[in-house]
């Protein structure tokens, strides 16, 4: 018959307490705020460059869009008082 050797729990409770009892070293706490700001200042980085892209993707749409329909939807009319007549390339008389 082999004889069974019993664990003995409280020398290892007491080592576990005495873990628990040390205190963190100084920068500890402060380690950790930087980590969250760090982690903060990321999201935001990603979140303004999401919102630049989304704009520029949208401000490029609109414009080639639109490029070009002022023309079409409104021919110049041939009054004496065009609009056409007061543009800069006419007023230097440079043919567009």
């Amino acid at each position: 018959m082999t004889m069974q050797i019993k664990p003995d729990f409280d020398s290892s409770f007491a080592a576990l307490a005495m873990a628990a009892e040390t205190a963190p070293s100084e920068g500890f706490l402060y380690g950790i705020w930087q980590r969250a700001g760090q982690l903060q200042e990321r999201a935001n980085r990603r979140q303004r460059l999401a919102l630049f892209c989304g704009l520029f993707v949208i401000g490029l749409g609109a414009g080639f869009g639109t490029n070009g329909t002022g023309v079409v939807a409104n021919p110049a009319s041939l009054q004496i008082s065009s609009a056409d007549r007061l543009s800069p390339s006419a007023l230097l008389h440079v043919a567009p």
